[in-house]
């Protein structure tokens, strides 16, 4: 899987359900809500050594260090150009935008990430551009904060990194698109003839996922694979899961960091394993087994060098005043509508794409997203 979603009940990156509650089950879900998160990984929580330097201390809102809108919501900010060209670097946006505004950056306007931004909101109505020339430097960290992203009317969020590390963090400090709502990063046409495009392209993996070649014992710390590690184009560095093995999934998968890769696509782990993976080949017994089986573990890497991130989820309570989006669903568009089972909301960031355009996202992570309670915002 190239993409992948971590969600409050769920995480993909892990493979692995931990929990999960239906909308009836408020009580429950919040009673066991610290566990869910604290068994949830996120590149933000787990593995800020990776990160680029300043990200959290700019982007976070600990301390309140992003100030909210404007009580007039007014403060928007049209990007200007100067009359011998039509780009503009990350510096000429932050010079004219700010973290208490809207930035919009206009049809005809070409904004190319050359360094960290961050902004109230950012609205892109020309184009944005990201790659790795752009990024000045193939093993470069990179990030743009805003508290969202839309991308509207013929607007194109063009972003590619093979080798820098991109990061899109989204911020809950306030800000709300008139259509996408809070802490989105998405698309929006407004009109008919409206073409909005995102396009985001990290670090293409010949394989994403291989199998054991060996079986791995506890106190192991290497692996062989089915599949040539550097091949599939896996690094030093990786993030990776194992599988279990164990009958009726009762066993327990494990996550490493590749350490080293050698020759032979031999894989040196950060730990010892601790559980036993089987890696075996079945060849046909009975009549009821026809066919060769291989039964081994799974090897994913976990890794995404584009990683679409943001603030930690926030409970919010209940507004009963919001207008219901279907009748008899007790729920809301417009934010934490109260129902008969419903008190309190957990927001996350959240991607859309709305009323057409088309977006691509490939090779990226996507964490800390979901918005339980408010429809279409899963």
């Amino acid at each position: 899987m190239n993409l992948i979603f971590q969600t409050l009940v769920a995480s993909l990156a892990i493979c692995s359900t931990y929990a999960a509650f239906g909308q009836g089950q408020e009580i429950d879900y919040l009673a066991n809500y610290n566990a869910i998160e604290s068994a949830t990984y996120s590149v933000i929580k787990h593995s800020p050594e990776s990160l680029p330097l300043d990200l959290l201390s700019v982007c976070s809102n600990v301390n309140n260090n992003n100030p909210p809108p404007t009580p007039s919501g007014d403060n928007v900010i049209i990007v200007q150009a100067d009359d011998t060209t039509n780009i503009l670097t990350s510096a000429q946006v932050s010079a004219q935008c700010s973290t208490n505004s809207i930035c919009i950056i206009p049809i005809g306007i070409i904004f190319q990430v050359d360094a960290n931004i961050n902004l109230g909101a950012l609205v892109v109505r020309g184009i944005v551009e990201w790659n790795d020339v752009t990024q000045n430097g193939n093993s470069s960290k990179q990030f743009l904060c805003a508290g969202y992203v839309a991308v509207e009317g013929q607007g194109k969020w063009e972003m590619d990194l093979k080798y820098g590390e991109g990061y899109i963090y989204i911020k809950d400090n306030g800000y709300v698109h008139h259509h996408l709502r809070s802490r989105a990063f998405g698309s929006y046409a407004a009109l008919a003839s409206d073409y909005p495009i995102i396009d985001i392209n990290g670090r293409e993996l010949t394989r994403t996922w291989s199998i054991l070649a060996n079986k791995v014992q506890p106190g192991d710390d290497q692996i062989a694979l089915m599949h040539d590690a550097k091949l599939m184009g896996w690094r030093v560095g990786d993030r990776i899961g194992i599988s279990p093995t164990e009958s009726r999934a009762s066993g327990l998968g494990e996550e490493f960091t590749i350490t080293a890769i050698d020759t032979k696509g031999i894989i040196t782990l950060s730990q010892s394993v601790q559980y036993q993976h089987d890696a075996s080949f079945l060849p046909p017994q009975s009549s009821h087994q026809q066919s060769p089986a291989l039964m081994s573990a799974e090897v994913v890497n976990l890794s995404r060098n584009i990683v679409i991130t943001g603030d930690d989820y926030r409970h919010v309570s209940c507004d009963d005043s919001l207008k219901e989006s279907v009748s008899g669903e007790e729920t809301s568009t417009e934010g934490c509508k109260c129902a008969s089972f419903r008190n309190t909301c957990t927001i996350g960031l959240h991607t859309a794409v709305m009323h057409g355009g088309t977006a691509k996202i490939q090779n990226t992570r996507i964490e800390r997203c979901g918005q339980r309670g408010i429809e279409g915002k899963y």
